[in-house]
């Protein structure tokens, strides 16, 4: 009878972890093959070149390390300007520079290492990763 009460227990378990659909968040993966920890902005920005005037989330990437942009970063959860062929920009900056420079000092001076442009079939092309340098 116990033995029966344990199965039916985890059988309704099972059925209500199976059944809620988890939040799956898109992202645009980067790996930072550098020996420099860098910072990513990243942004819809065209027709514009520059670095957004307002940083909002920065995403830090160490030495070695693969991290995500998540879409909720940009303000685009599932990426769905970027399937539609909006392109995004990702711009490369050194920790060092983001820690020493107000936001203001480097957008005047462009203070960033590289510049990513791409649509979502470049990115799949890519392997959805973007890999600096």
């Amino acid at each position: 009878m116990k033995e029966r009460r344990v199965i039916i227990i985890y059988l309704l378990l099972s059925i209500l972890l199976t059944a809620c659909p988890m939040d799956r968040e898109h992202g645009v993966g980067v790996k930072n093959n550098s020996n420099q920890i860098i910072v990513i902005a990243a942004r819809y920005i065209l027709p514009d070149t520059l670095l957004p005037e307002d940083p909002k989330q920065l995403v830090t990437i160490n030495i070695n390390e693969r991290r995500f942009i998540f879409g909720s970063t940009i303000g685009d959860t599932d990426l769905e300007r970027l399937h539609r062929g909006e392109r995004l920009t990702l711009f490369i900056l050194s920790k060092d520079s983001v820690n020493s420079h107000s936001w203001k000092y480097i957008r005047e001076n462009n203070v960033i290492l590289k510049r990513y442009e791409f649509n979502m079939e470049e990115l799949n092309n890519m392997g959805g990763t973007i890999i600096y340098p």
